[in-house]
């Protein structure tokens, strides 16, 4: 017992003086706490990171995300902050004191500060006196986590990327083992006029839905953020501790709290939550809409939706993902007052009008794009029906090369592909993009291409996204090819997800899976996508789950 004491002991700071007061006024932190408290429910899915600002103009999204956070039974916060006025001896620095906020004291795990100096690299400094990095985030933390001890790291702004590479097992050593939470510390695009840092925070938003932490490296610091090492050594955590992924939140300018529009230079923030579960879009800020890939509702479909249980189990599926979110798919086949009995050849696809449309109305089906392999199975005339009756149901059709409005973005879609009169490839041109430039941003592609059961783009299809993006699609969704893209891929002005697969197609191969691609809408008139795995629906396949990459014995 008394050997357990004296480890507890040892692990907080009691010996120094805390750090005083560096804000004095504890109503600005208050109210922003209230705000939070009275206009959001906590997360209740397990929260292993979130990323705040740390200016107080944005206190109201230090404390939203915070709180967002605030229902874990945490036993260790981690701060990660740059080190603003670069007072620090070493890259990276920490501290055994407590800290006084207006909110109340946050206490210091002395002992994991201590195994952190152990790597030489890490050194403790006086620096955290006049650090807002991290001084910002510490009146929120004393309401919500009071009793759960922190380990502030701040990072040089000119530290490396083999330095990043040494400190990354330091930290995940004091991660693993403890419940934790990692909060980075990091405001987004400086001294930029707002529409540069629209461009900008476009730029690190793809970057961020993509999880791609070594193109990090090649955002700009500050332009982009305000540091490269915080967002990076976060990625890098979450995916190797927890196998987690980061949901941006918010992203807004400093002009949305007041101030002249034509300011020469001002700041952006954007907050992220990290989670190894699936997030509800529903409890996430933001208009929402989702894509889905290759549907119909004839064929094998049809038997199974004429099963109670398995047409619960597809409608259960497909609304969880989409939290009832309106739903945007490549709908393949023909609607038809009744499907013959004898068809030209298997591959047609016929689907009964009135059960059709009862189920994209269940689905929330709000447009269907039409410029696939399957609308003229029937022939020009039934096309036409089908076109008129989807838009006598309120469905927005989209046929090969419109763009329609849907508010508060524009939706392209395009064949490369043609079964009637006869099967056709390699429809698409650059100049089949040509009139999408006279259109307003935001524009997104809606394409169907691609070789069956392919899952990664081939040398074309890249091409065709080019000439998407050169017309100025800034998200580029495929279908077509009924399996699912592994990832994102980016293009210089572009997301791309090359093929969506099959959201409900009669086909029982686990591997013929999908998922939706949820896009949300942001304060600063962008916006942020994820994928949504749902495995093969049809069959009742759940879908993969993928197995982290881990930190090797010895690496970095």
């Amino acid at each position: 017992m008394r050997a357990a004491l004296l480890v507890l002991f040892a692990s907080i700071s009691v010996g120094a003086e805390p750090f005083p007061l560096f804000y004095t006024d504890a109503k600005p932190f208050r109210e922003a706490c209230e705000a939070a408290e009275k206009g959001m429910q906590p997360l209740e899915q397990l929260v292993t990171g979130v990323t705040v600002p740390h200016h107080l103009l944005a206190v109201d999204l230090i404390a939203e995300t915070l709180w967002a956070a605030s229902q874990g039974r945490y036993e260790r916060v981690l701060i990660l902050s740059p080190d603003h006025f670069k007072r620090g001896t070493t890259p990276f620095s920490t501290t055994t004191k407590d800290f006084l906020t207006p909110l109340g004291r946050v206490r210091v795990d002395a002992g994991a500060v201590k195994e952190l100096m152990a790597e030489p690299l890490v050194s403790e400094s006086a620096l955290f006196s006049r650090e807002h990095g991290v001084q910002a985030l510490l009146p929120m933390l004393a309401r919500w986590f009071g009793d759960v001890p922190i380990v502030p790291v701040t990072l040089g702004v000119r530290s490396t990327r083999e330095e990043w590479e040494k400190l990354l097992p330091v930290l995940i050593r004091c991660v693993e083992g403890k419940k934790t939470l990692v909060v980075q510390s990091t405001d987004f695009s400086h001294y930029l006029t707002q529409a540069e840092a629209m461009k900008r925070d476009a730029e690190t938003l793809r970057v961020l839905a993509a999880g791609d932490e070594e193109a990090v490296l090649q955002l700009d610091q500050p332009g982009h953020l305000d540091s490269k090492a915080a967002q990076w050594l976060m990625m890098r955590l979450q995916r190797e501790v927890w196998g987690a992924s980061g949901i941006v939140l918010r992203n807004r300018n400093a002009i949305h709290y007041g101030g002249d529009p034509q300011e020469p230079e001002t700041t952006s923030y954007i907050t992220q939550v990290f989670s190894p579960q699936r997030l509800p879009g529903a409890a996430l800020p933001g208009k929402r809409v989702c894509f889905g890939g290759d549907t119909h509702f004839g064929r094998e479909v049809v038997v199974k939706l004429a099963k109670g249980p398995e047409a619960a189990r597809i409608e259960k599926t497909i609304l969880d993902a989409t939290g009832g979110a309106p739903l945007i798919l490549n709908l393949e086949g023909v609607m038809l007052p009744e499907v013959p009995a004898e068809l030209k050849h298997p591959f047609q696809i016929g689907m009964r009008g009135g059960l059709s449309l009862e189920w994209l109305r269940r689905l929330n089906v709000a447009a269907v794009s039409l410029a696939n392999n399957h609308s003229h199975d029937f022939g020009e005339t039934a096309c036409a029906a089908m076109k008129r009756d989807l838009q006598a149901a309120g469905i927005v059709v989209l046929e090969n090369g419109e763009v329609a409005d849907l508010g508060g973005f524009r939706l392209g879609a395009a064949t490369d592909v043609e079964n009637s009169p006869a099967p056709t490839w390699e429809l698409l041109k650059a100049s089949s993009f040509e009139p999408w430039k006279a259109v307003k941003p935001p524009l997104f592609a809606f394409l169907h291409l691609g070789t069956e059961y392919a899952a990664a783009p081939s040398i074309r299809e890249r091409q065709i996204a080019s000439w998407a993006e050169k017309a100025g699609a800034s998200l580029i969704l495929g279908a077509h090819t009924h399996r699912p893209s592994s990832g994102w891929e980016r293009g210089a002005g572009s997301l791309r997800w090359f093929s969506m697969g099959n959201l409900l197609f009669d086909q029982n191969d686990p591997r013929n899976g999908g998922g939706l691609i949820e896009l949300r809408f942001l304060d600063q008139d962008t916006w942020t996508a994820r994928w949504l795995p749902l495995g093969n629906v049809f069959a009742g396949s759940p879908a993969p789950v993928p197995t982290p990459p881990r930190l090797l014995p010895g690496r970095g």
